[in-house]
C-alpha cells in the first residue's frame, strides 16, 4: 500500500523544560500542591495546572502528563530549578523523586504551521508520517499543549530520528512565534518576571480548565476558592494589538485616562505589530489602553468568553 507523505512542521523549544516527578506517592503529593485534580491524569490526558504560593499567587503554570514511570511537568526552563526547589520542601517523608529531566529535549511537532509563524516553510521536513522511527524503547513524553499543537520531550537522538532536524540548534525567533500562538489561543504563560504576580483567576485559569473546585486542599486553595465563591474576580486576562514598535516588557503598565488599569503578561511581535495578553480591570475591558510610550493597545477578541 502506498503511503502518502506530508510536511511535518517541527522546531526545538529550548525555552521550555520538563520536571520528572516519580515514586509511589507522586500523584498524591502533587494533588496537595497544584490547582487541578491530578488523579485524572490516569486517562492519558494533558492537564494544565498552577503551582501557587500560600497567598494564592501563581508561581508557575505546568502542563502535566503521566507515563508508566512518572508524572512529567512542562514549564518554562527558567523556572525549573525554582519550582523543583520549592516542591522539595514539601516532600518530607513522601516517597517522591523530583528531578529536572535534563536528558530530554523539548520540541514541537505538527502537521500545521504555527499561527503567526514568520516562515512556516522553514520548519517543513517532507516525509512519511507513519514512518517516523519511534520504537518502544524510545522515551517520548507527549503533551497535548493546545488544539493543533503537540509538544514532545525526547532524548536528543530520538529528536533527530523523528524530525531529521538538529538536536543542538534551535530556530531563531521560535520563542516569539510560540508565544504569538499562545496569545492567539488566549493561553497565558508565567515566566520569572511575572511569577507570584497574579491570582489564578486573573490569568483565566478557571476558564481554561486548570482549576478543580472539588478536589480538596492544595497550596493557595483558600484564596483561589474564596475569589471564586465570593465573586471577587475584578481583573482578567485580555488580548490586545499594538500597531508597531518594540515589545512591552512583562508587567509594563497599560493606562486609561492616566490611571493604570492593566499589566502586560506576555507579548510577541507578529508581522509589523505586537500581540499581547494583559491582566486588566474588568471596567476597562473592550477599551483601548495606552502604554507609557503613548502607543495604543487595541482590544482583540479571545477565542473563549470571559464573563463580566
Amino acid at each position: 500500500m502506498n503511503e502518502s507523505t506530508q510536511s511535518i512542521h517541527a522546531a526545538l523549544l529550548p525555552f521550555l523544560g520538563v520536571l520528572r516527578i516519580g515514586g509511589p506517592d507522586a500523584a498524591r503529593f502533587l494533588q496537595g500542591q497544584l490547582t487541578n485534580d491530578v488523579r485524572l491524569l490516569t486517562d492519558g490526558r494533558t492537564q494544565l495546572a498552577a503551582y501557587n504560593t500560600p497567598q494564592g499567587r501563581v508561581i508557575a503554570l505546568l502542563r502535566l502528563h503521566q507515563t508508566d514511570d512518572a508524572i512529567h511537568a512542562l514549564l518554562p526552563a527558567e523556572l525549573l530549578d525554582r519550582v523543583s526547589s520549592l516542591l522539595r520542601r514539601f516532600v518530607l517523608r513522601s516517597k517522591v523523586e523530583l528531578q529536572v529531566a535534563a536528558d530530554l529535549q523539548v520540541g514541537w511537532i505538527g502537521t500545521a504551521a504555527l499561527s503567526g509563524a514568520i516562515d512556516p516553510a522553514a520548519y517543513d521536513a517532507t516525509r512519511t508520517m507513519s514512518a517516523i522511527p519511534v520504537t518502544a524503547a524510545t522515551h517520548v513524553v507527549a503533551f497535548d499543549y493546545a488544539p493543533g499543537r503537540q509538544v514532545v520531550a525526547v532524548p536528543p537522538d530520538a529528536w533527530r530520528s523523528m524530525t531529521g532536524l538538529s538536536s543542538s540548534r534551535a530556530r531563531p525567533g521560535i520563542q516569539h512565534e510560540w508565544l504569538a500562538a499562545d496569545i492567539a489561543d488566549g493561553l497565558p504563560q508565567v515566566f520569572a518576571a511575572t511569577s507570584e504576580q497574579f491570582v489564578a483567576q486573573m490569568l483565566n485559569l478557571d476558564l481554561l480548565d486548570a482549576i478543580s473546585f472539588t478536589k480538596g486542599c492544595y497550596t493557595g486553595q483558600e484564596i483561589v476558592a474564596r475569589t471564586q465563591n465570593l465573586g471577587r474576580i475584578k481583573r482578567r486576562t485580555f488580548r490586545y494589538h499594538l500597531d508597531g514598535g518594540p515589545q512591552p516588557l512583562p508587567m509594563a503598565g497599560l493606562y486609561r485616562d492616566g490611571t493604570k488599569v492593566a499589566e502586560v503578561v506576555m507579548s510577541a511581535p507578529v508581522g509589523g505589530g505586537v500581540h499581547l495578553l494583559a491582566v486588566a480591570n474588568l471596567d476597562a475591558r473592550d477599551r483601548p489602553l495606552t502604554l507609557d510610550d503613548g502607543r495604543i493597545a487595541t482590544p482583540v477578541n479571545l477565542p473563549y468568553d470571559v464573563p463580566v
